[in-house]
């Protein structure tokens, strides 16, 4: 074991895994999938993450929570885990006061989402969308970081709307403000989630962060994460969002330096999340797609240059099909070396 000090941070090199003990590690909010009952079976079978991000809560005008959002963040269905609540909005009155909401359940911490690439968000100047207005956006982070001065309120952002040299601009922003964490995924949003993540402009905002900064992008397996804390040292914090559906024991190898997959608990993991949909959902066709969802990243785990287990999840309409492909690849499906 070699262990060496980098600008302050203790960096210790397990065999070929590097953990950096400042470095937290989170699950990203993604749409649809990191709802309380995904992130309560992975919790359980898995865990390992600091702070769990949940999906973001739209902040729109006079409205109440949705009841989908409430059962989300109530404390109840969060038990055991640092669950942080997402928001997306463009008003700044209507940030606060979903925030305020927020507290009152208990949460001291809250993500603003300016990373989002959805075509409707991005329409209303939402998410990603809100980069493309810089003005506005300033003059809104100021109404927040001056009245939630009893939050922590942390930004999860794209480095641009059509051009990665925005950053320049943004950073200038960024940089005014307390941010308490600022989380950045170095692509544009007509990237959407193609090509390459941007690092060279992500390095313009490693080394000129006033902000505790966390890199999210594309870190799909132990040496990603390895490369990322060995370039940027000084990072507090990497999020792990796709990768992590795919890999769900992605976490507990950076952590316990492991590599192999455990077929039985990867198995009892699907079951819980699969048995809590049919619980919940009435209609299972819906049940199917939510699965598939899952599967859409999940099946990269496992061998299939033929295409037949990615054609037979394709196929899947009902329970019963769905059922068939799953027997079937926890039967016979090999993981890839």
């Amino acid at each position: 074991m070699c262990q060496v000090c980098v600008l302050g941070y203790e960096t210790i090199l397990r065999g070929n895994v590097v953990m950096t003990d400042n470095i937290k590690l989170y699950m990203a909010p993604m749409e649809g999938l990191t709802v309380h009952t995904f992130r309560n079976a992975w919790n359980e079978f898995y865990g390992g993450a600091d702070k769990l991000f949940t999906p973001f809560i739209a902040a729109e005008g006079s409205r109440k929570m949705k009841s989908r959002e409430k059962r989300d963040i109530l404390p109840e269905n969060n038990k055991g885990v640092y669950v942080v609540p997402q928001i997306i909005s463009n008003n700044a009155e209507n940030f606060i006061r979903f925030a305020r909401i927020l507290k009152d359940y208990g949460y001291d911490e809250v993500n603003l989402n300016l990373g989002c690439p959805s075509g409707t968000v991005v329409a209303k100047h939402k998410g990603s969308g809100f980069l493309g207005k810089p003005l506005e956006l300033n003059r809104f982070l100021d109404a927040i970081y001056s009245e939630l001065t009893d939050m922590k309120v942390s930004v999860k952002t794209r480095i641009g709307l059509i051009d990665p040299d925005e950053i320049y601009e943004l950073m200038k922003i960024y940089n005014s403000y307390p941010i308490y964490e600022l989380i950045v995924h170095p692509r544009i949003r007509t990237d959407y989630y193609k090509h390459e993540p941007r690092m060279e402009h992500f390095r313009y905002i490693y080394e000129n962060s006033s902000n505790p900064l966390c890199y999210n992008g594309n870190v799909y397996t132990v040496e990603d994460y390895k490369k990322i804390v060995e370039e940027y040292p000084e990072i507090t914090g990497v999020m792990f969002g796709r990768g992590l559906i795919r890999n769900p024991e992605l976490i507990a190898w950076i952590r316990k330096n492991k590599s192999s997959i455990d077929m039985a608990n990867l198995r009892s993991y699907h079951d819980r999340i699969y048995k809590q949909y049919k619980e919940s959902i009435d209609t299972e066709q819906v049940v199917v797609f939510k699965m598939k969802e899952i599967w859409c990243y999940m099946l990269d785990l496992f061998e299939d240059e033929d295409g037949n287990y990615r054609r037979l999840l394709n196929n899947s309409k009902f329970l019963s099909e769905y059922g068939a492909f799953v027997n079937r690849i926890f039967a016979n499906g090999v993981i890839k070396e």
